[in-house]
């Protein structure tokens, strides 16, 4: 198991994006994150981030930037031997980080699990009220 010392989180380049393919596909196996095809992530990989130690990916994330108002942070996944060393919570950091820089002014985050995410000081609502709201397009199994 990989020490708490050992692992940096890094911004992701080009090069990358195989290896980030490996590391998403038994998240998106399962379920816990939406799949994404080699294109989708290329996108996404201009802000993304990895936490690695030794070379050997334990984590990623990505913010989508959507306009000056608005991204989301996508793909947050983290290995179960590297879960609750503060990856998660870093990883987010850099897509809030990004953000700033990149001066957008709302981040949001879709969520099965909220407590990472109300720890980084999101919440289901903005100030003035404003909250997301969602329609499902197509059935589970994918069909329209």
């Amino acid at each position: 198991m990989p020490s708490e010392s050992t692992i940096t989180v890094r911004a992701a380049n080009e090069s990358d994006l195989e290896n980030v393919l490996s590391f998403l596909t038994p998240f998106m196996d399962a379920k816990q994150i939406l799949r994404r095809t080699s294109v989708e992530m290329e996108l996404l990989m201009r802000h993304g981030f990895i936490a690695e130690t030794d070379s050997q990916i334990q984590g990623f994330a990505a913010v989508e930037i959507y306009s000056k108002k608005l991204a989301e942070i996508q793909c947050l996944a983290v290995s179960s031997e590297c879960r609750r060393k503060g990856i998660g919570r870093q990883l987010i950091q850099c897509c809030v980080d990004r953000a700033v820089e990149e001066k957008v002014r709302e981040v949001m985050a879709i969520t099965a699990t909220d407590e990472l995410f109300h720890q980084c000081g999101f919440d289901y609502s903005l100030p003035g009220q404003k909250r997301a709201l969602f329609v499902q397009t197509e059935d589970l199994d994918g069909n329209e």
